[in-house]
């Protein structure tokens, strides 16, 4: 059994035996329009608020056309975890071919989230995005609590997680979002509020326009939000108010809701564009494995459960690809993705070692450069079809898109 898999299964069979802090009651009536205070505009939405969504849909995308450079590209990021530097080398790859595109609208979840200001900023921060999940600044972030974990939420401490964000969510960084918004470009966070158990998608750059601390604090805090796993890391509680009425909701990984997401789900249930968007390229970059290598499962509790748990994942992932491929077709909008092949070799989601980093890093940096990243549906299972039995090192392995490919 890999040791992130050992790590999950005992944090899905240990959560029981935590405890959790006090703290106020949600209302049992919570309002959708709840929201931080301080903000003078609408900074998030929950994902099947299908009230807001047709009223706003087309008014908060329609900044996206006049920021266009020609084309409408969307950028979609998934979670993963360690898998994240997969995502980052492919965008550095894609810089260094120069085929990236200018994306007009960038969403992510967890991991994916982490990378989504340095995807929505562009290749000016690629060296800040190298840093991030090259592998060094990453190999101090998993510090176990120890007993603690026992008492608490989460079997890693939530410091290290808070303090990597908090090192690359500068002012600048905040200012340079700000700048981009106001152009009409999106950026867009998602997190899971586990009050509502339902997706809630972040307008970071509203929250970046808004200046100030607060509007750091709150950036910063909603991408450690996305990419705390449930159970790994302690949720963040996040301040809202309501008229009158103040509480704090818990919010956790965006992936413990939706893999990755291109358009809120309402939408996706309606098989409703907004205009803006209508004969966008949709690109999405799967920060990790889609499917697992075949290999024995031992027979016992802790091996069954973390494996039925990545099958899950898997599974979600690839519905997610379906159903974002058949909603492309549906509103006349183009679509192709990229993922580790399963015959990669690939730590898992919590290696967040060096080596493994470093090595996921160069194999998007080395696929982005060979021009052998995005892949259709199609494509891919050529490529599933065609893998052989023997996992190979990521060095030397085959790109998503096959090198025959058509």
């Amino acid at each position: 059994m890999k040791p992130h898999d050992r790590i999950i299964a005992v944090c899905s069979l240990a959560l029981a035996a935590c405890t959790t802090v006090p703290r106020l009651d949600t209302p049992s009536a919570a309002s959708l329009s709840a929201a931080p205070p301080g903000f003078s505009r609408p900074v998030r939405s929950d994902t099947l608020d299908r009230r807001f969504f047709e009223a706003n849909a087309d008014r908060t995308t329609a900044g996206v056309s006049a920021a266009s450079d020609g084309s409408i590209d969307l950028l979609a990021l998934s979670g993963g975890g360690a898998g994240g530097a997969f995502g980052a080398g492919v965008l550095v790859g894609l810089t260094k071919a120069d085929t990236r595109p200018r994306f007009e609208v960038v969403t992510g979840v967890s991991t994916g989230a982490l990378i989504s200001p340095f995807a929505f900023l562009g290749p000016d921060w690629d060296g800040k995005l190298t840093e991030a999940f090259s592998g060094k600044a990453t190999k101090g972030l998993m510090k176990s609590r120890g007993i603690g974990a026992l008492f608490g939420v989460g079997v890693y401490r939530g410091e290290p997680l808070h303090e990597l964000v908090d090192s690359f969510v500068t002012d600048e960084m905040v200012s340079a979002v700000a700048r981009e918004a106001a152009t009409g470009r999106m950026l867009l966070v998602a997190t899971t509020n586990l009050d509502r158990e339902e997706t809630q998608i972040w307008n970071m750059g509203a929250i970046a326009m808004q200046g100030g601390d607060r509007a750091r604090e709150l950036f910063s805090d909603v991408l450690v939000a996305s990419a705390s796993v449930p159970g790994v890391f302690p949720p963040v509680m996040i301040d809202v108010k309501d008229g009158e009425k103040s509480w704090q909701e818990m919010h956790v990984d965006g992936g413990a809701s939706t893999p990755f997401f291109v358009v809120p789900d309402i939408a996706m249930i309606l098989g409703y564009a907004p205009v803006a968007l209508r004969g966008a390229h949709i690109y999405v970059i799967v920060n990790g494995q889609a499917s697992s290598a075949p290999r024995t499962t031992e027979f016992n509790t802790v091996s069954v459960v973390a494996r039925s748990f990545t099958a899950v994942l898997n599974h979600m992932t690839r519905t997610a690809l379906a159903q974002t491929d058949s909603y492309a077709s549906r509103t006349g909008m183009s679509f192709v993705f990229t993922t580790i092949p399963h015959d990669v070799q690939f730590g898992g989601s919590l290696a967040f070692d060096e080596a493994n980093m470093k090595a996921t890093f160069n194999y998007g940096v080395r696929c982005g450069v060979a021009k052998q990243v995005w892949v259709t549906p199609t494509q891919a299972l050529q490529h599933a079809l065609s893998a052989g039995d023997t996992l190979q090192p990521a060095d030397v392995a085959n790109c998503p898109l096959l090198s025959d490919a058509g």
